[in-house]
């Protein structure tokens, strides 16, 4: 792996290329944070477990972030504001690189993905409702094509693709799983 500086440069290159919006008034506006932190020299991914209290997604792996709220005034604030909410990150810790591509999903969201660099000094607290334990997945392990999978299986009568990685002791799968995949095919060819 480069070492983190090269590495945040082709992150950068990643949020300054054209990405893709959807633009779904039927859908509820939301947006995640993609929080990447130094640890020793190499870069890993800020994740979650939700806790087995919160109403969807319970025990799942996923970023922080949830529904965009009237006083966000874009997906970056929504991001950052639920980050704060839910792993007490403050958002002067995140270096923000900017949007990635958006995701409509099945469950009636669009999400915006919101890249972002944070020192490795960041002082992290889950909200206990929603959070049982923040989790981190190294970039390199990521990477591994050994620990990505296309999974195919049957959901009410219809096939069903989607993206798992087995990282970390984690089982990263649904939305989180598609968002880093986009991520790390948008990194190789940056």
């Amino acid at each position: 792996m480069m070492d983190f500086a090269n590495f945040v440069t082709r992150l950068e290159a990643v949020a300054a290329r054209g990405r893709i919006m959807i633009h779904r008034p039927d859908l509820t506006p939301s947006a995640v944070l993609v929080p990447v932190v130094e640890r020793d020299g190499a870069p890993s991914l800020i994740l979650t477990r939700r806790t087995m209290k919160v109403a969807a997604h319970k025990g799942e792996i996923s970023f922080p972030g949830g529904v965009r709220e009237p006083e966000d005034r874009d997906a970056v604030a929504t991001a950052l504001r639920e980050s704060r909410e839910e792993i007490g990150l403050d958002p002067g810790a995140v270096r923000v690189l900017g949007p990635l591509d958006d995701m409509a999903t099945t469950t009636g969201f669009v999400i915006t993905p919101v890249l972002g660099i944070v020192r490795p000094d960041a002082a992290l607290a889950p909200e206990p409702v929603e959070v049982a334990e923040v989790v981190e997945a190294p970039f390199a392990d990521l990477m591994d094509p050994a620990r990505h999978e296309l999974v195919t299986e049957e959901f009410d009568g219809a096939s069903v693709r989607y993206h798992r990685y087995r990282v970390a002791g984690l089982d990263i799968w649904g939305a989180t799983a598609w968002i880093i995949h986009r991520l790390l095919v948008a990194f190789e060819e940056a």
